[in-house]
């Protein structure tokens, strides 16, 4: 049975949890590479992508199944695991924290020891060092690259053959989050980047015309960018009072850094769409959406997420900790990360929705969050995006000449400070706060109550029931030293 047929067959076919399940176990008890190919996992995970809650078991199931695949793959294929990775039977998501975890210092230190042997190389990528250190280099494999663009033709092959046009986009490209492989899409992309003033205004006029594509839609309907861009593409609009019809935008991917609630409002507001948010890193393909039904994000089946406690690195199923991810076979192939640690501080949380039974809620770095206490930490990124609105915080230099506030959408400055047992945050203003005290005093009942309203409940209630030890102080506009505040 070929590809087309598989989703043909899937089209006309009433699918049940059961059914499903059925044709999870009719796969053989041990995968082996020969049993994943792109036409059998294609079809399942089209139902996985579409309802997880529904298919849940079946799901669950099959990830554990490419679970044990990945683990023993990566023990016989890949130097670096063949000692870490003990002889099992059958591997599990509840048996991984059986496993020793992966740190971005032990990656950097044994990058070439990870490289799958039985992969070509194909080509390399990068991540630039987000938490402070050298640029890693990444390399994929012919052979994912190729299983990638199977999967998804065959995943897009109902859109892809109907005769309705394809929508034209405009796709921000990034060596830093996600695949930086072409992979099949249904239409056509402008390739643009927004951190510059000309990639800015060349991507205004590219929303605003028409085109002439065969099969093609003659005006842009998706967008994908980063926030910061989609941050400077709004700003140039509405500062030049350019007006994007209500129904042009079918949809808008973002991705990387910190979304603020205000900035995504004014988004969706103007737009007119909703915003689907991706959270993703470099080392590997796959990651976690924005939900706006439950608030929180969920993970895509092609990666394995844990959370693991920040004082004993047991593995949590709800609560506070940090992100632990595991890339599945065949999705990542040459670059093998076991139980990876993000470094990114995470809640979890059990919630009725139809995309997924956990929510993710992601805090910031563990590197620029300040531990209070062993389960109390103040994140610098929930922070940031909790005061982001007020207008009276200074900001970092964006470099940018054709804004009439050309800082405007960068972070607020601010510094996180603890000293025996006491919280403090500093934040710059625009001007002296000496000089004007009945505004800084406003502005500081502004910072306050928006932390009191944004940040998680464990720090909300700290900050109630010690006010002694929780402090704002107030800074004049140069009162820190520049630093990468793009990254938080």
């Amino acid at each position: 049975m070929d590809d087309q047929t598989l989703l043909t067959e899937k089209r006309h076919v009433i699918m049940t949890p059961d059914r499903f399940l059925s044709k999870v176990k009719e796969l053989p008890e041990k995968l082996e590479s020969n049993h994943v190919g792109s036409g059998i996992l294609a079809p399942l995970f089209s139902y996985i992508i579409t309802e997880p809650v529904k298919y849940h078991e079946g799901y669950k199931l099959l990830q554990n199944k490419l679970l044990d695949l990945t683990l023993r793959t990566a023990k016989e294929n890949t130097p670096y695991y063949k000692e870490t990775i003990p002889n099992d039977t059958n591997w599990t998501i509840s048996k991984l924290d059986q496993l020793p975890t992966l740190s971005k210092e032990e990656l950097y230190q044994n990058r070439a020891e990870i490289l799958s042997k039985i992969t070509t190389f194909g080509f390399v990528t990068f991540t630039t060092g987000t938490t402070n250190q050298p640029p890693l280099l990444i390399e994929r494999s012919q052979e994912e690259q190729l299983y990638l663009q199977n999967f998804f033709s065959i995943l897009q092959s109902g859109m892809l053959h109907s005769e309705k046009l394809k929508p034209l986009g405009i796709v921000e490209g990034s060596m830093n989050h996600g695949s930086v492989l072409r992979l099949p899409g249904i239409g056509y992309n402008f390739m643009i980047e927004l951190t510059k003033d000309y990639g800015v205004v060349r991507t205004a006029w590219l929303l605003q015309n028409e085109f002439n594509f065969n099969g093609i839609e003659n005006k842009v309907s998706q967008l994908n960018t980063t926030v910061m861009g989609l941050s400077y593409l709004y700003q140039y609009l509405t500062e030049n009072n350019i007006e994007i019809p209500k129904d042009q935008l079918n949809s808008i991917t973002i991705f990387g850094w910190p979304v603020p609630k205000s900035r995504r409002k004014k988004f969706e507001d103007y737009f007119n769409v909703k915003i689907s948010d991706n959270y993703s890193m470099s080392e590997m393909f796959g990651g976690a959406k924005y939900c706006q039904q439950c608030d929180g994000y969920h993970f895509d089946p092609f990666v394995v997420p844990e959370i693991v406690d920040l004082e004993t690195g047991k593995q949590l199923e709800t609560g506070t900790g940090e992100l632990i991810l595991t890339p599945l076979f065949p999705f990542t192939q040459r670059f093998v990360l076991i139980r990876y640690r993000s470094g990114d501080l995470v809640d979890v949380t059990k919630v009725n929705c139809d995309k997924g039974t956990l929510a993710y809620k992601f805090r910031g770095r563990l590197k620029r969050c300040v531990k209070m206490t062993s389960d109390l930490y103040f994140g610098e990124a929930e922070i940031a995006k909790a005061i982001d609105e007020i207008e009276e915080l200074n900001r970092a230099s964006t470099g940018f000449n054709i804004f009439k506030d050309n800082n405007k959408n960068n972070w607020p400055l601010f510094k996180m400070v603890k000293k025996e047992g006491c919280f403090e945050i500093l934040i710059a203003l625009k001007f002296d706060p000496q000089k004007d005290s009945n505004t800084s005093n406003k502005v500081l009942k502004k910072i306050y109550d928006k932390i009191l309203l944004e940040l998680p409940d464990s720090v909300t209630n700290w900050i109630q029931q010690n006010p002694d030890n929780f402090k704002i102080t107030l800074k004049s506009p140069c009162s820190f030293e520049k630093r990468d505040y793009w990254n938080l």
